[in-house]
C-alpha cells in the first residue's frame, strides 16, 4: 500500500491527507519554488473498472494465493436488478464497476486504464 494512502487505511484518514496536501504547499512556497495543484474527480472512476482488468491488476501488485482468491468470487457472477412497483426486473450481468462502500476502489485508480 502506497504510503499516501489515507482512505481506507487504519489510523488515517481523508482529513489527514489534506493536512499533508497543505504542509507540502506552504513546505514547497518557503522554499521559493513554484506549486501547481491538478485535481482530478474521480467519482465515476469506478465505474469503469473490468473486472477481470481488476483481477490482473491485483495480481500484478502482488496480491496472490488467497487474498486473490477472495477477490474474484466477490466481483464475479454479479446481477443488477430493479424493483419497480413491486415487479422485479430479470437482472443484467455486471462485469464493471466496484461495489459501492467497496474497499478495493482506491487499488485500481493508479493504473487500471495503462
Amino acid at each position: 500500500m502506497n504510503v499516501k494512502q489515507f482512505g481506507f487505511t487504519k489510523g488515517r484518514s481523508t482529513t489527514e491527507a489534506g493536512v499533508e496536501l497543505i504542509q507540502q504547499i506552504f513546505g514547497t512556497w518557503e522554499d521559493s519554488r513554484d506549486v501547481i495543484g491538478v485535481f482530478c474527480d474521480f467519482s465515476k472512476t469506478f465505474d469503469c473498472v473490468h473486472h477481470d482488468t481488476l483481477i490482473r491488476k491485483l495480481h500484478h501488485y502482488g496480491v496472490t494465493g488467497r487474498s486473490l482468491g477472495l477477490q474474484e468470487p466477490y466481483l464475479s457472477d454479479r446481477i443488477q436488478r430493479a424493483d419497480i412497483n413491486g415487479e422485479r426486473s430479470s437482472g443484467s450481468a455486471v462485469n464493471m464497476g466496484v461495489p459501492q462502500g467497496s474497499v478495493l476502489g482506491h487499488i485500481s485508480i493508479p493504473s487500471v486504464h495503462k
